[in-house]
């Protein structure tokens, strides 16, 4: 499955989770919720006691918060990102990132995303996708590929290319490695 257009709907995921958790009895994820809305100008004064307005609030706006958290400034703009990212050569996870000559590097290496994500929390490092695997490398590697680990949006993603904190800075390293790709082969 292409990595963008899944990272897509798993956004919308996240906007449905946000909408329930500020519609929801649970008074400190309600309050997180509400502080997450405060981004939008219209919401900026919402408080968790004012009912009318927590019952206002419709999934289109939490659509919205997710993409102002992302990088931009609607929910149209993130998804557009995201349909045209879904023509890079980064949207089909295969080899890319564990290229056949850096196999003398130690990394972590996982079955399930969600045991990765574990580590690399508990952690650091950077967690990178292999076909239907995933694994946690370290700076070393990353900057061996073409994406040197001193790029302020490695810290902006969360180190995690799977499900990025932020799309945008996900999309510049994207980029940055679909160059340092095309430099590799040229050299092969």
């Amino acid at each position: 499955m292409n990595i963008f257009i899944e990272h897509s709907q798993f956004l919308k995921n996240e906007a449905d989770i946000l909408l329930k958790h500020v519609q929801g009895k649970s008074p400190a994820e309600q309050d997180k919720a509400v502080s997450r809305f405060h981004q939008l100008g219209s919401f900026s004064l919402l408080s968790s006691s004012d009912q009318s307005a927590i019952d206002a609030i419709q999934h289109k706006h939490a659509l919205t918060v997710i993409a102002v958290e992302n990088g931009y400034e609607s929910w149209a703009d993130l998804k557009q990102a995201l349909e045209v990212a879904a023509s890079s050569p980064l949207a089909e996870i295969d080899e890319q990132f564990y290229p056949k000559s850096f196999t003398t590097y130690w990394n972590i290496w996982f079955a399930k995303y969600s045991q990765a994500k574990k580590v690399l929390d508990e952690g650091k490092g950077y967690l990178l996708p292999y076909k239907h695997q995933f694994f946690i490398c370290e700076e070393h590697f990353v900057d061996s590929i073409g994406i040197p680990h001193t790029l302020p949006e490695w810290k902006l993603i969360g180190h995690d290319w799977i499900h990025p904190k932020n799309v945008k800075a996900w999309l510049r390293l994207n980029d940055i490695f679909v160059r340092a790709m095309k430099v590799r082969s040229k050299e092969d």
